[in-house]
């Protein structure tokens, strides 16, 4: 089997096998929780290696992995600051506790690069100790977001905002875009590591999603885009903006049932049940299509007692008799009358105020000949 050691899906790789895993081979140990297991089974083949999509999948962690790291794709449009590069180091034990408060282990904070430090917050006028959320594109830290123990936060100035996570996508057919970093946390500890969040959460009044422009290169070959955002009305603006940008016909929706986002579902249900408000995402309603579920017991109700009786009208200005069925709270007429009897006022007020008198609403859709026949 030829192993492209270049490019992958038009992502120049960076290190190819970053891993030290055995090359070719469409099985063998998990890099992610190999070294973990008892010794008799430290060697286990556990994984399998997909070297033509650049992805493997541990049966053990129920996890998946990149095998190689990526160089950027696309250029930014502007010149940026770019943070200084870092050794990151691990978070000191008090900042692991509170992340265990939130579900959170050591290892993701390690697999995630989430480190500490000291950082001068406008908010409160003075440095205080903060957890950094580093973002890498292309390998390289573009940007980083600060956060204290007052839950201010900050990014670094002037640099480029681009979604955290984002080399994570590569080689994968899907996605899950959420709202916040810790939702990227809870995603990975449920072990979906191919999850992105926005870098400024979601506004109510308006969302610059300039960060996607920066991005947009990494979605071209995504079949399934999974948006998992807060439930509260900002989220749902943030959602919509974009399924407008990114196509509603590869969007689909998850949400966290009586949760606000997907950390506090992690919390209160637990990874296994988190994965699966993932991988049960739905399509994007279609507008104005109808779908069978949404008309279900309708139709169980038709196929029981046939039609409903309908209710008889009488126009006498017309001399014509009509049979109107009401379904769905939805009244289609069809005429074959001339256009100028159609269009006069009579018989629509008289339909109006007979559904009116029921106590129905009434919504009309009228068809009118575009063209007539003569000979």
């Amino acid at each position: 089997m030829q192993i492209e050691t270049t490019e992958i899906n038009g992502f120049a790789i960076d290190t190819f096998n970053q891993h030290g895993l055995e090359q070719g081979k469409k099985q063998g140990v998990c890099p992610n929780c190999s070294h973990t297991r008892k010794p008799a089974n430290k060697k286990a083949k556990c994984a399998s290696y997909d070297w033509e999509r650049g992805l493997g999948t541990c049966h053990n962690c129920n996890t998946s992995f990149q095998l190689h790291t990526y160089k950027r794709k696309g250029k930014a449009e502007k010149v940026y600051v770019k943070p200084e590069p870092i050794v990151v180091e691990q978070p000191s034990t008090k900042v692991e506790e509170w992340f265990k408060t939130r579900g959170i282990s050591q290892q993701t904070l390690i697999d995630l690069k989430i480190s500490e430090g000291p950082e001068w917050m406008p908010q409160t006028g003075k440095t205080e100790n903060v957890i950094k959320f580093n973002y890498f594109m292309g390998g390289e830290l573009t940007n980083v977001k600060y956060r204290d123990g007052r839950k201010n936060f900050k990014l670094y100035k002037g640099a480029e905002k681009v979604f955290y996570n984002i080399d994570s996508i590569v080689g994968y057919e899907y996605c899950v875009i959420v709202e916040g970093e810790m939702d990227v946390l809870a995603l990975h500890e449920a072990g979906i590591t191919n999850a992105i969040s926005v870098p400024n959460g979601a506004t109510l009044n308006s969302n610059n999603l300039d960060y996607l422009d920066s991005c947009i290169d990494y979605f071209e070959d995504k079949e399934k885009i999974i948006l998992a955002v807060d439930s509260d009305e900002a989220g749902q603006a943030l959602q919509t903006e974009l399924i407008r940008r990114l196509g509603s016909e590869i969007c689909f929706l998850s949400t966290f049932e009586d949760c606000k986002d997907a950390n506090e579902y992690l919390q209160k249900y637990g990874a296994e049940k988190l994965t699966a408000r993932i991988t049960g995402a739905k399509p994007v309603p279609l507008e104005n299509v109808t779908t069978f579920r949404d008309i279900e017991d309708e139709i169980t109700d038709f196929v029981r007692n046939g039609f409903k009786k309908g209710f008889f009208l009488v126009f006498q200005t017309l001399m014509i008799y009509f049979q109107l069925i009401l379904v769905n709270s939805l009244l289609s007429l069809v005429f074959l009358l001339p256009v100028k009897v159609i269009l006069s006022t009579k018989w629509l007020s008289d339909i109006m105020q007979t559904m009116a008198g029921k106590q129905l609403s009434l919504r009309l859709r009228m068809y009118l000949p575009i063209c007539t026949l003569t000979n």
